[in-house]
């Protein structure tokens, strides 16, 4: 009896212990994750809460050039941020049609040619031109010869030689010579040759010389020596750059929000940091279907041909909107790191520390900031490269390498 009872309370104990042993495996595995979120969450809030300072001497600071500024908030007009694209002027841009039938001589303009208003593009020889001439030379001819014809009854008149009807008809024969002369002048004028060559004793007669109706810069050019050249067909596009249309589309409710003559500021990948400024010239009166947006026209002078059309731009188009409260730093002051863009603020003790930002509008040289700094901290604004140096090379931050 006693055997039995010690068998079974060893048994108890043997069960009891090996219950133990898998309650506390189980509590090892369940506490484990637990563990280690917890020390994730003391990992973020230390990198996030006591981030490491990058700590410069005075004569270091000074041998960079870093100087700093304290961040302030900047009144900026309300905007409207579009996508947008740059065209020719089509009221400035000018497809050159010789008005005559013509075999080409010689070709002396070329793609990207500046030229002036009445510059000499090519030279056609033309038959038409040749009669033409012709006949206005004929015409002059008889017109001098009517002259002396008056001037020979007006004296036989006064000498009572003719009778004064011999001089009326001399006067008449002068005056239809007249006509004809202007007549085939202005013909001649309306195939595109001015006075100088109409005139021109040293001119060869079917020669047509070919000009620029304007001045600007030769974008197209259909032409070669020797081919025969239809009246009519276009062999020269010209196009004034000096000024430029920005073409934007405006969503249908915003358009309320927009007039004729807003001011529109304009920025390009090409030119970064630069602004050029337009007025509205245009607002169109229909509405896509299927996008719902009204096309605007932005005039913008060009005086160094910089803009170029075919190159995509952003435009910011000025409302009458109040003006809103944004922070502005200099963008010397932005480097990329680990491309993202980054400044560097100075703390209490000295050092910098890496703040990311957002950043939003870019204003010429400076730059908005929608968040990573707050009013009232001091940024590096110049020098800036020396920080980031010093950051990549210590390994104060993840990933910087």
């Amino acid at each position: 009896m006693m055997g039995s009872n010690n068998t079974k309370y060893l048994a108890v104990v043997v069960t009891f212990g090996m219950a133990l042993s898998l309650y506390a495996c189980g509590g090892k595995d369940e506490a484990k994750p637990l563990k280690e979120a917890a020390t994730k969450e003391e990992g973020h809030e230390k990198k996030d809460g006591h981030k490491k300072g990058i700590v410069l001497s005075p004569e270091a600071l000074q041998n960079a050039g870093i100087k700093v500024e304290p961040v302030t908030l900047q009144s900026l007009p309300a905007t409207i941020r579009l996508t947008a694209n740059i065209a020719h002027n089509l009221d400035r841009m000018f497809h050159v049609t010789p008005r005559v039938r013509g075999r080409v001589v010689e070709v002396y303009a070329s793609i990207g040619s500046a030229l002036g208003a009445g510059s000499q593009l090519a030279l056609l020889d033309s038959t038409e031109i040749g009669e033409a001439r012709a006949e206005y030379a004929k015409a002059g001819a008889l017109l001098d010869l009517a002259k002396s014809n008056v001037e020979r009854e007006q004296r036989l008149f006064e000498q009572k030689i003719s009778p004064q009807k011999d001089l009326l008809t001399a006067q008449a024969d002068e005056r239809r010579a007249e006509a004809e002369v202007r007549m085939l002048h202005e013909k001649l004028r309306l195939y595109g040759l001015p006075d100088s060559e109409i005139n021109g004793a040293n001119t060869a007669p079917s020669r047509y010389m070919v000009r620029a109706p304007g001045p600007g810069v030769v974008v197209e050019k259909e032409i070669t020596p020797g081919e025969v050249i239809e009246a009519g067909r276009k062999v020269f596009t010209i196009s004034d750059l000096s000024t430029v249309w920005i073409l934007v589309n405006i969503f249908e409710k915003d358009l309320a929000r927009v007039s004729k003559n807003s001011a529109v500021k304009i920025q390009t990948d090409a030119y970064p940091g630069e602004i050029f400024a337009g007025k509205v010239a245009y607002i169109g009166d229909v509405v896509d279907p299927q996008s719902r947006t009204v096309p605007l026209r932005v005039a913008v002078a060009n005086p160094n041909r910089r803009l170029k059309p075919g190159m995509f731009a952003t435009a910011e188009v000025v409302t009458g909107e109040a003006s809103v409260q944004a922070i502005v730093i200099p963008s010397l002051a932005i480097q990329r790191i680990d491309g993202k863009p980054a400044a560097f603020a100075q703390r209490e003790d000295g050092s910098f520390v890496k703040r990311d930002l957002e950043l939003g509008r870019e204003l010429g040289d400076r730059v908005e900031v929608k968040s990573g700094l707050k009013e009232g901290d001091r940024v590096a604004i110049t020098g800036t490269f020396t920080l980031k140096s010093e950051l990549l090379k210590e390994g104060l931050e993840e990933h910087g390498h």
